[in-house]
């Protein structure tokens, strides 16, 4: 008999209740806090097409970010929110690419449906970031985001080149390689 049979007829129906129950709760919390949004359409945009565009407003102020006005650019656009573990851990690094290759941009998109969250999280996680605020998730959508942190990139004609959705440490090397070969182009 295995571990988990023998425990199960261990703990009985009592038990299994409390386990069920405990993990409705912790699933009711997740939703609740946010962690439980995902893409409401599954349908992505191809890469080497044009780049969804988009209009938001910005996290610092009452100016907009538009992905039009930075066309000639390469533009990393990446997607967080308040409520995610990596996203804490990772923006800055996507600093420090701005600041290793000052030729690109860096549009850092919160999904966060409470604005005031995210600007307390995007000032005291990485202020230096142009950051904007995406609460109805339509831009998210439009790009079929899926996962926290997912992330970008826009070539200088406004074509989307490379995706990472749901990134994390290790995909740092492919994400560099990736804007030095759009530097090069």
């Amino acid at each position: 008999m295995s571990f988990f049979a023998s425990s199960r007829k261990k703990i009985g129906a009592a038990g299994a209740v409390t386990g069920w129950v405990g993990l409705a709760l912790s699933v009711g919390l997740l939703v609740a806090a946010g962690a439980g949004w995902a893409a409401k359409t599954s349908q992505r945009p191809s890469i080497g097409k044009a780049a969804p565009a988009f209009s938001l407003q910005g996290l610092a102020g009452e100016e907009s970010v538009k992905l039009s006005a930075l066309r000639g650019k390469i533009v990393l656009v990446d997607f967080w929110a308040s409520w995610c573990m990596p996203c804490r851990q990772l923006m800055p690094r996507i600093a420090a690419l701005k600041a290793a290759y000052p030729d690109i941009e860096v549009v850092a998109v919160s999904v966060d449906a409470n604005r005031d969250k995210a600007i307390t999280f995007q000032r005291s996680v990485e202020p230096s970031l142009r950051a904007a605020h995406d609460g109805d998730h339509k831009v998210a959508d439009a790009y079929g985001v899926e996962r926290m942190p997912s992330c970008f990139l826009v070539d200088r004609e406004g074509r989307l080149r490379f995706r990472h959705d749901g990134y994390g440490a290790d995909d740092f090397d492919a994400i560099e390689r990736q804007i030095r070969l759009l530097l090069e182009e």
